[in-house]
């Protein structure tokens, strides 16, 4: 006999068709023009979701003694944490990095489903193995520490230690202003308004890109506003990514996961930047946090910058006390 209820009825699959389930990425070849070869070259990891480009940044000392993976935040691609990728090498050689792109940045394609933090975990999974890694020190960055926090809560088996860089997940919609917030909520069309709304609302206004640039990327550095003009040029699916982010993603409403992940025998840290109206030391205490660092005089971008290196300083402390 049937133990179902009469009235359920399970949705259909999100996903039909095999060519129509995701928006691709642009090419690698299509950045290069912009950012030379500055950048490692991805590989790239097939799935039903879509392609999610891997970056391999390999231990300097030739010793894999270290996995470390990197998840990047909404709005700048994987390759926006590779200097502090190359900070935490110089102060442990033996460390074996590896970033990816969140669906609908740099050259990971768009799922056309909900990007709820499932759909992350499971790039998460498929990274560690193809890695052949079991477990992983991860850092996350922004949206990426959110997405940490719940992978780490419902799998703390695969996490060897968790560093999380100014997280979202606790900010409150207060900060996004009324009309933004309306916008998010109307999930009934609208969505070219609300994308634009939240591209602006990241970019602090319009995105204006430093006239110095181009010197800035042949020099070695991360110039942000220019990863994120290029990717709305050439990336069709990162506005889209970047509004379903905002609403089913964990950019806030987190507050209950972050007090159950404080509470996991995981070794874990909060680095929170001075300035940063996104999360704050008070916030992480609040919900269980007995580890936050301060970096005084900094802003929600403080992972680029002068203070990656004081930054990588911390999380090597912390791997190593």
């Amino acid at each position: 006999m049937s133990q179902s209820p009469p009235d359920l009825k399970l949705p259909q699959r999100m996903i039909r068709g095999h060519h129509k389930n995701f928006i691709a990425a642009p090419s690698y070849e299509s950045s290069t023009s912009v950012f030379g070869h500055a950048s490692p070259k991805p590989q790239y990891l097939e799935s039903d979701l879509g392609t999610t480009a891997l970056y391999d940044v390999p231990p300097p000392s030739g010793q894999s003694k270290r996995h470390v993976l990197i998840i990047h935040g909404l709005n700048t691609p994987a390759i926006g944490m590779l200097p502090l990728a190359k900070e935490l090498q110089a102060l442990d050689p033996d460390a074996y990095v590896v970033l990816f792109d969140l669906w609908g940045h740099g050259f990971s394609s768009t799922p056309l489903v909900a990007h709820t933090p499932q759909i992350f975990h499971f790039q998460i999974f498929q990274v560690l193995g193809f890695l052949q890694w079991t477990r992983a020190h991860i850092i996350g960055y922004s949206f990426g520490a959110s997405t940490a926090v719940r992978f780490a809560l419902h799998n703390p088996w695969a996490v060897l230690s968790v560093a999380l860089l100014a997280p979202a997940g606790l900010c409150d919609k207060e900060l996004w202003g009324e009309k933004m917030q309306e916008l998010l909520e109307n999930s009934e069309g609208g969505d070219a308004q609300a994308i634009d709304a939240v591209l602006d609302w990241l970019e602090g206004g319009p995105l204006i890109v430093p006239t110095d640039w181009r010197e800035r990327v042949e020099a070695g550095e991360v110039v942000a506003e220019v990863l994120r003009e290029w990717e709305l040029q050439h990336h069709s699916g990162y506005p889209h990514s970047v509004l379903s982010m905002f609403r089913e993603g964990g950019v806030t409403g987190c507050v209950e996961d972050f007090r159950k992940f404080a509470q996991l025998p995981v070794k874990k840290i909060g680095i929170v930047a001075e300035l940063d109206a996104v999360c704050s030391k008070a916030q992480l205490t609040d919900v269980g946090f007995t580890d936050v660092e301060v970096v005084e005089k900094a802003n929600h971008g403080f992972v680029r910058g002068t203070t990656t290196s004081e930054i990588a300083r911390i999380v090597y402390r912390f791997w190593t006390q």
